[in-house]
This record gives structure tokens, sequence and C-alpha cells, in this order.
């Protein structure tokens, strides 16, 4: 009896030791990282005036690409460079790491662009602020209508003035930067017969002096609005003005979060002229997974959502409602195709509102809530 009963505390003791290591919880797994497509790799080589966190132009061609990435499964990398020279030398580099979606970012690169898409038509390329007329195949050209993003913050500078003297510091003087400024230029005679609307052209995107001395003469000149369109040159420019108490507009992305980080003087920026190069690249990224690739030239309008302007942020209480009311009433005129900007060949500037006049808005135009990606 004696060693029976041994033998059969030992099985149970055996059977609770099984048991509690069979109801011990295991260590929760690790979450696997995200799939990524093994067909496409997304690379951006930026202009060497540029950074992607320079809170404009090359900062904005980046998170489009970012947010491609995240959306498809896309792995993305990128290069800066620092001289003209450094282009082809970057994308070749690219090219030989395995990424097959090269973006590059600027009209500066366009050349070097072009040649590695003739060279490697088995990759795709897309170039920002780049228009080829006979383009390869497997490459598309950004392009937008910066005098449509002018026009707006052009109005709204000319409504907001109390000298009836607005300016616009520009970088260099090529198509799309002249887009900006005589958009700037009409929209702000749209609503303000009697304003005088300033511009200068810098020689460089990415010289803080020229901008900074270019919005000391416009002040001196009593203008009290200052819309900064060049880079970190015309950054420079809008941050020296909002120091010395001006209101001032950025460009491209929303600079009162980038380029002011809703810090010190952030409530003199009324708004920003929003180009959405983000979008230009994300829809462009997307049309190749889509199997939907054309190449030539893909234009971002303000009906497409690609041409906006910012919100008012902590400047909103200094802006009256009606401002809000017209300036929006603009943007839809644009986007419904009822106001022309008056910018380009042989186009005329439209007649100046009257009064608290609005622009024609057709029925069935866009408003700027159906604008709600990113």
């Amino acid at each position: 009896m004696l060693k029976a009963s041994r033998w059969r505390s030992t099985v149970y003791l055996l059977l609770a030791v099984l048991f509690v290591v069979g109801c011990t919880p295991s260590a929760p797994s690790a979450t696997p990282p995200p799939t990524l497509r093994s067909d496409f790799r997304v690379a951006v080589v930026l202009n060497a005036e540029g950074t992607i966190r320079d809170g404009t132009f090359n900062e904005s061609a980046y998170a489009g690409a970012s947010q491609a990435g995240r959306d498809f499964g896309l792995e993305v990398a990128y290069r800066e460079t620092v001289e003209d020279k450094d282009y082809p030398i970057a994308i070749s580099a690219m090219i030989e790491s395995g990424y097959n979606i090269i973006v590059t970012v600027g009209f500066q690169m366009q050349k070097d662009t072009v040649e590695a898409a003739i060279n490697h038509p088995q990759l795709y390329f897309i170039g920002v602020d780049q228009f080829e007329a006979e383009a390869p195949a497997n490459f598309v050209g950004v392009q937008f209508a910066e005098d449509q993003a002018g026009f707006l913050v052009g109005a709204l500078a000319g409504m907001m003035t109390k000298t009836n003297v607005v300016g616009v510091v520009a970088g260099i003087e090529i198509p799309p930067v002249q887009r900006y400024v005589n958009g700037f230029v009409n929209g702000a005679r749209y609503v303000n017969a009697n304003v005088t609307a300033l511009s200068a052209y810098t020689t460089s995107f990415a010289d803080p002096a020229q901008g900074r001395d270019q919005a000391d003469a416009m002040i001196a000149q009593n203008a009290d609005v200052i819309f900064g369109a060049g880079g970190l040159t015309g950054s420079s420019a809008i941050v020296h003005a909002a120091a010395q108490g001006k209101y001032v507009i950025g460009v491209d992305q929303d600079e009162f979060r980038t380029t002011f980080a809703a810090g010190k003087d952030a409530e003199r920026i009324l708004s920003s002229a929003v180009k959405r190069v983000d979008t230009g690249v994300y829809t462009a990224i997307q049309n190749i997974i889509e199997r939907k690739f054309s190449g030539g030239t893909l234009t971002l309008t303000a009906a497409v959502c690609g041409i906006g302007y910012a919100p008012f942020n902590s400047a909103s209480g200094d802006v009256p409602q009606a401002v809000k009311n017209r300036l929006e009433a603009i943007w839809r005129a644009l986007a419904g195709n009822t106001l022309q900007t008056g910018v380009g060949d042989g186009e005329t500037p439209p007649e100046p509102l009257v009064g608290d006049a609005l622009p024609p808005i057709a029925d069935d135009a866009p408003r700027l809530t159906d604008c709600t990606r990113g």
C-alpha cells in the first residue's frame, strides 16, 4: 500500500507540474513589420537648395512620397544634394541601389532626370516642376497652377492691407515663380483697385540675406503684407517681416507649422499659398502602382485640390469673416472655372470686384471642404 501510495503521489505531482506548465501564459509575439511590396521602391532626390525639413518645396515632395509608401507598402528613401553637379550622381546612386521609381524635385534637375529616363526605360521617373515637350514614356513632369495659388494670397493681401501696399519676395525668375508673382499681383488688384503690389526676384532659393534685404526694401515703401515665394530666401523674408510686426504669407506648405513652427511671431502669418507638391508626387506614384501611369505632364489645379491656401491659424482672429468668405468664394470660382487669373500669354487680368461683390460661382463648383486628403 505504501509503495502504491507513493506511486500515485508521484503521478499526481507530475500531472500538476504539466498542468501548470501548460497553463503558463506565453510571451506576446512581436507585431510583424509591415510587408513591403518588392516590385516598387521609391527614391526621392532633393535639389541642392532644400532638405526634407526645408518647410516648403522639398519637404512637401518627400511627404507625398512617404505617404504613398505608407499607403501602398513601399520602401521610400531620399538623398540630399549640395551642388547642381551632384544631381546625376545622386540619381545614378539610387538606380544602382535598386530603386525603380525615382522622384526628382525641382526644375534644376530636369535635364539629368530626362537623360536618366531615356537611359533606363524600365524605370519610372517623376520630375516635380519639370516639363519636357517630348517626354520619354517613363517620365512624367508634375506641374502646378501657381498663378492660382498666387492669385488667392494676393487677394488675401489686398483685403488685409491697411497701407494699400503689399509685396512678394520671390526666388529665381523661372516660370513657376513668375506664375506665383503675376498671380499675386493680379489677385491683389482684383479685390483692391487702389493697391500697389511690389515684387522682387532674387538670385537664389537659399539666400536668407537676400530675402531679408528685399523685405526691408518693401517695408521701406510702406508694405504691410509680404508674401515669400522663394524657398528659404522667401521664408527668411517673411520671418524678418513678421518680427517687425508686418503680416506675412507663406508658400507651398503651411509655413505656420513649418517655418514658424507655431512659435515666435506665428500670429503674423495670415496663411500660405498651398501648392500641393505632396499630392502631385503621391498621385504620380499611385498611378504607377495602379498601372495607370502615363508619361508626359500631370498638372494640378484648384479644381483637383492641387492648389489652395492654408488655415489662418493664430491670425484667424485678425481676419474678418467677410474676408474669409470672399477668399473661399474666389477659390471656388477658380476651381469651377468661372474666374481666370489673367496670367499667361495673351491673357488679361480680370476686372476688379466692385465694393463687397463676390465672383461668379458655378453651381457645381467644389468647396474647400471637398479637399480633405492630407
